[in-house]
């Protein structure tokens, strides 16, 4: 029986024995998706587990939001507290980036127009906020000032020698108030609570940069970079310990430097109170710095007739430009959040002609309409996340980053903005073993009593995830959720979607 069994088993031509070496290969290769169908999580068991890696310690007062959601199909993978308004802290920022990609579009550029106006020069902003960025700088070989050189130079060819009247700046483009209401009042010299301006330089940050001199006496104070805006009051001497401090009186464009030098060193940077005084006064000094004397003072005025108009006695030198990409890593990656403020104001001035805390409102407001997210789900303060009143569900989240993913280009903007698990940004030191690194990109959020992550998940079946995880009001004993949004994360990049498993179940089966 078995003899005839073998004898009509039907014929199928093999090829030879590359055929044979080409099936044998692909059916393990099926198999070996199928064992990790099955050692992965699917289906409810995805759910149960990310319950237990993310639940609150037991007791505690934390509240959790959670919506995680297969982009593949828009299936719900897992949700707590899905429609729950809450605060987003820095994935604030995320919704920002992918709102002004929408609004201002993935071509956008800021520009900034230098220009002559009889024996003026004219400075008018876009309120492009990564002008003299020393990161973006570092990242191209250049220094913060390259374009000041290069506009010196653009002036010097055509003659031009000298200013004899004053550097005129106009950054009318957005309002004058420079930083949010609702920002911590007791953090306004930190780098991350930095104003936005129409005009911006060096993230509206400056470094004071000390050495020692005689013993006793002062140390001697330069400022990066140079500029006569910011004013020093320079109580530190040399000693020999190294004890200096610098701070800034919050209404103050003066710098109080106390302690000991007993080395050289930069200080940790300090914001200034008005970005586009400041930025006047830093291209004075550069200009003067490449031979060009400027008779004059830096002084403010709207010179622009409207978003796109000039006044006819008004001739263009130069026109620097910073593409969307820039402030938008800038943002995302390493959540600079005048950045975030600087998209924010931008998309206000596109509806409102003026980039105001009010008019970034509307634009957020008017990109949340356009999704369907419900108007209870969502509230909007500011642009960066520093601000406690901000509000977004996971839900409205994941919807944000769902309608993102389905465009191929903004899709890959806004992913290249993000950090990556393990290599990059803010979550470079997260996720950094496992088949989890390189895999995750996202957006971290950090403030008193709140931890956010957002963003996209490659899992290893080649499928993308959206996911937010919100926690707020963490409190003792419950004060560390970073751990349990890592592993969480771990077990998205491990998961296969039911249909993905029923798919190469078949396909083994098949061979």
């Amino acid at each position: 029986m078995r003899k005839e069994a073998a004898q009509y088993r039907p014929w199928r031509p093999l090829g030879g024995r590359r055929d044979l070496r080409a099936r044998f290969v692909r059916r393990i290769v099926a198999l070996g998706v199928v064992l990790l169908c099955r050692g992965a999580i699917a289906g409810p068991a995805i759910a149960d587990r990310l319950a237990d890696a993310l639940a609150p310690v037991s007791g505690a007062k934390t509240v959790l939001g959670v919506h995680v959601v297969d982009l593949s199909d828009g299936s719900t993978i897992y949700e707590r507290n899905a429609t729950k308004p809450l605060i987003p802290a820095s994935c604030m920022k995320l919704a920002v980036m992918a709102a002004s990609i929408d609004q201002l579009g993935p071509e956008y550029s800021f520009t900034t127009v230098l220009a002559i106006r009889g024996s003026d020069l004219v400075v008018i902003g876009s309120g492009d906020p990564t002008f003299g960025d020393e990161k973006l700088a570092d990242a191209r070989d250049q220094e913060i000032g390259a374009a000041f050189k290069q506009w010196a130079e653009r002036l010097k060819a055509a003659g031009v020698k000298q200013i004899p009247g004053n550097i005129v700046v106009d950054d009318f483009i957005f309002d004058l108030d420079f930083v949010a209401e609702n920002w911590p009042k007791d953090q306004y010299q930190a780098w991350y609570e930095a104003p936005i301006g129409g005009l911006n330089f060096n993230a509206n940050c400056v470094a004071a940069v000390v050495g020692p001199t005689k013993p006793g006496a002062a140390a001697s104070v330069q400022l990066i970079p140079p500029n006569d805006y910011v004013r020093v009051s320079n109580g530190a001497t040399t000693g020999d310990k190294m004890t200096v401090t610098v701070h800034r009186l919050r209404d103050s464009d003066t710098l109080k430097l106390s302690g000991s030098v007993s080395k050289a060193g930069q200080l940790e940077v300090v914001t200034v109170r008005d970005p586009g005084l400041f930025f006047g006064s830093v291209l004075k000094q550069a200009m003067e710095a490449e031979g060009i004397r400027i008779g004059g003072e830096v002084v403010r005025e709207k010179v622009r007739l409207d978003s796109s108009t000039l006044p006819k006695d008004v001739h263009i030198v130069a026109i620097h430009s910073a593409p969307i990409a820039d402030a938008l890593r800038r943002a995302g990656s390493d959540s600079l959040g005048m950045m975030a403020e600087g998209l924010f104001k931008a998309m206000g001035a596109k509806i409102a002609g003026v980039g105001s805390w009010e008019s970034g409102q509307s634009a957020m407001h008017a990109y949340y309409r356009k999704l369907g997210i419900s108007a209870n789900q969502v509230s909007v303060d500011d642009g960066s996340g520093l601000s406690r009143e901000n509000r977004i569900s996971p839900a409205a989240m994941t919807r944000i980053l769902s309608k993102v993913h389905r465009d191929e280009k903004r899709f890959d903007l806004l992913r290249s903005s993000l950090g990556v698990s393990g290599e990059s940004g803010t979550l470079r030191k997260r996720m950094r073993s496992g088949s989890a690194k390189g895999r995750v990109y996202g957006k971290t959020g950090t403030i008193r009593g709140v931890r956010t992550l957002a963003g996209y998940i490659h899992t290893n079946s080649d499928q993308w995830i959206a996911f937010a995880f919100f926690y707020n009001d963490i409190a003792k004993p419950d004060t560390n959720p970073k751990p349990k949004m890592d592993r969480a994360c771990q077990l998205l990049v491990d998961y296969v979607s039911d249909t993905v498993a029923a798919s190469s179940q078949s396909n083994a089966e098949s061979e």
